[in-house]
């Protein structure tokens, strides 16, 4: 069985929106198995976790990013389309890869070693193992708090 998600790159995945409030995805979903304070410099976002996916909201209490582990003991598998593509995605990072690549190919190798980014899709992919442990989809703005402090203290 697969669950398949329709995203379009910085506006939404599925039917949940970027700029959606908290409060309104709890409602379509339920409550989460947990939910976490996150963020860096300063933990004041929300991650909630929903199991194979988290949902990810900025300290306004607005959907920024949907976090989704492929690797998660399950039946379903992850399918998400974008421009009429199907990538189905798997912990093989070349094999998940080879499946963006149908969209796009500016997957780029990040800096930290810790894993591939897509500008144009808005997609980041954690794979500092080897093996893929998660893709984020994220708004436009997900990591800018981030960039800055990095910049401002030298440490990019």
């Amino acid at each position: 069985m697969s669950i398949e998600y329709q995203f379009v790159p910085y506006k939404s995945v599925g039917e949940y929106y970027f700029g959606m409030k908290r409060f309104e995805i709890k409602s379509k979903l339920g409550e989460p198995f947990s939910s976490y304070k996150y963020g860096y410099p300063v933990e004041d976002r929300f991650l909630d976790d929903y199991g194979f996916f988290h949902i990810l909201c900025n300290n306004k209490s607005e959907l920024e990013a949907i976090e989704l582990f492929p690797d998660v003991l399950t039946d379903n598998v992850i399918v998400l389309s974008c421009d009429d593509k199907i990538i189905t995605l798997n912990k093989d990072v070349k094999t998940t890869l080879d499946e963006f690549k149908k969209v796009t190919d500016d997957f780029l190798w990040h800096d930290d070693e810790e894993g591939y980014s897509s500008v144009k899709l808005g997609v980041k992919i954690y794979c500092p193992n080897g093996y893929i442990e998660d893709v984020i989809i994220h708004d436009l703005h997900c990591y800018d708090e981030e960039i800055q402090y990095l910049n401002e203290n030298d440490l990019s």
